[in-house]
Parts: structure tokens; C-alpha cells; sequence
């Protein structure tokens, strides 16, 4: 039996599925919720009473946090080392400037002026303890955005938490971002988000699953100019990249949606950033390149990470 939530929120849904001997959809549900309220406090940049808000008014200072969005944080800061800095958590300044905040809430995108780039600016984060918590200090100026691998997080987070709570397979898809653990695959359709191309159908068991792309947060500013929610760090603009979509396999759903981001943001040279993994990037056209052990066909295949270093 598949006791299954689904919640819509942070303009995406959240999915969570486990295989149980009853229907404890319920408890799903609440296990869930709980999650995502605590993520939100922690990490959500547009709620103004979350740490993460906190943290950007406060940038240049130090300000008190939880030791759980330091977990956050660190994994956002470890995305940045893995990816020399491709992926950056200090672009939210970055992001508004490209029109994303206008966009979320329904308004026309202004043209503004282009903000400085940030490729290293991730290095300048400080976190210490601080009593029973922890504090953090970003750079004067900059603003944290966590939203990306927040999501990759809470599925990682999820699926091994319930997992080994109730000894079961568990698949955690937190709008895109997917973690499966468990003994039997799971399937799952990954949308190259282009009108008329399928869904690739996949057997996965034991990993991580990401896709990344231009298309579905993307705007056009008051200038008649196209922009999207994919920041290069080198420029401090929207991704100027070759690619629709980079979906990824990997370990973990942290790990696939890092890969997944640096690859749109490295645009050609993509194919040298994933060349340890399986992964799948499609061009506006609808052509595509398949990496690793990737399916060439669009039919149901079963792929796992076991053994598979990422």
C-alpha cells in the first residue's frame, strides 16, 4: 500500500510517498507538514519573521540562528565548493534584481541596474556556536538564498527520516527535487519541459533525482527582455546558457540539484562539470545529451546509485 500527503506550497508541491503495510496517509501528512513549517522558519527569504530574513537584514552583523538552519547553510555552502563556486548561496539581491520577487507575486519585472557579481563572495559566510545555538555573518550588502537546495534538503532529509523510522521504501519530492530509499524502485517521469517531448519514465532505487531549467520561472522585464530565476555567479545575471533543462541522478537529491543548477549556469561546458554523473541536458530545440549511464531510449529503465560515487 502506498500511504501518500501532497501540499502545495512555495509555488510547487510537495510530495511524499511511503510503501506501508496500512494506510497511514495521516501520518504522512503530518510528518510533512511539520517539515515543511520548520523549513520554512528556518530558510524561507520571503517570509520576514524566518532566520534566513533575519540573517540578510542583519548582513555585516552576526546573528543568532539554530544549529537546524546552520544544516541548511552548510549544505548550501557545500554546493558552492563542489561546483567552484557555479552555485552560490549569496544571490538573492541578484535574483530580485532579475525581477524573480516582481514575478512571484504577479507584478511586471522592472529593469533595474546589474548587480556585481558574487563568485566568491559564499567564501565571506561565518557561522560559530553561540550559547545552545549558533550565529551567523554574511557580507555587508549581500542577501542569502537558500531556496534551491532547501528543497533538495528536505527530500534528502525526509525520505531517511521516515525510512528508517517505519522500515520502508520511502520516494520525498519536494517540487522537483527527489530522494527514493528503499528495496523496490520507484517511478519516475522526468519532464524535459518542452512542448511535445515526452516524459522519460525511470526506474530509480536508492539516489537523488534533480532537474533543473529556464523555463517554468521565467519572465520578460518591462524592457521586453526574457530573464529567469538561474543566477550566474560570474555575472550576477540570469544564466546565459545553451540548455532548457539538466536533469541528474545522483546519491542524493542535494547532490543532483547542485549538479543540476551548475550545469545550466556553465552552459557548454556543462558536459566536463558532470562527467562523473548520469544526467540528461536538453536544448531549446528539443535535441538533447545523454552522460553516465543515462537511458537513451524514452521507455522505463531501472537505474540506481549503489556503488556509484558522485
Amino acid at each position: 500500500m502506498i500511504s501518500s500527503a501532497r501540499i502545495d506550497t512555495w509555488r510547487t508541491h510537495l510530495r511524499l510517498l511511503a510503501r506501508t503495510d496500512h494506510d497511514r496517509s495521516a501520518e504522512v501528512r503530518d510528518v510533512l507538514v511539520a517539515e515543511k513549517d520548520r523549513l520554512n522558519d528556518a530558510a524561507n527569504r520571503f517570509t520576514p519573521d524566518s532566520e534566513l530574513s533575519a540573517v540578510n537584514r542583519g548582513a555585516g552583523r552576526w546573528v543568532d540562528v539554530s544549529w537546524y538552519f546552520v544544516e541548511v547553510l552548510t549544505a548550501a555552502i557545500h554546493a558552492a565548493e563542489s561546483t567552484d563556486g557555479l552555485v552560490s548561496p549569496i544571490l538573492g539581491r541578484q535574483v530580485d534584481a532579475a525581477g524573480y520577487r516582481s514575478w512571484r507575486t504577479g507584478a511586471v519585472p522592472v529593469v533595474r541596474s546589474t548587480p556585481r557579481p558574487t563568485m566568491d563572495l559564499w567564501r565571506r559566510i561565518e557561522i560559530e556556536p553561540a550559547g545552545s545555538g549558533a550565529r551567523v555573518r554574511i557580507p555587508p550588502g549581500a542577501a542569502l538564498d537558500l531556496g534551491a537546495i532547501g528543497k533538495a534538503w528536505l527530500a534528502d532529509r525526509l525520505a531517511t527520516r521516515l525510512s528508517r523510522a517505519w522500515d520502508c521504501d520511502v520516494l520525498a519530492d519536494m517540487g522537483g527535487d527527489i530522494r527514493v530509499v528503499g528495496r523496490e524502485p520507484w517511478v519516475v517521469a522526468v519532464d524535459p519541459g518542452l512542448p511535445g517531448i515526452p516524459l522519460q519514465k525511470l526506474l530509480l532505487a536508492d539516489g537523488g533525482m534533480a532537474t533543473s531549467g529556464t523555463g517554468r520561472r521565467r519572465w520578460q522585464t518591462s524592457d521586453g527582455a526574457e530573464a529567469h530565476h538561474i543566477i550566474d555567479p560570474r555575472t550576477g545575471c540570469p544564466a546565459a546558457t545553451c540548455w532548457h533543462t539538466a536533469s541528474v541522478w545522483a546519491v542524493d537529491a542535494q547532490v543532483a540539484n547542485t549538479a543540476s543548477t551548475a550545469a545550466i549556469v556553465a552552459g557548454r561546458e556543462a558536459p566536463e562539470h558532470l562527467k562523473a554523473l548520469d544526467c540528461r541536458l536538453v536544448r531549446p530545440d528539443g535535441t538533447d545529451l545523454r552522460l553516465g549511464r543515462w537511458p537513451k531510449g524514452e521507455t522505463t529503465t531501472t537505474t540506481t546509485t549503489t556503488g556509484r560515487a558522485a
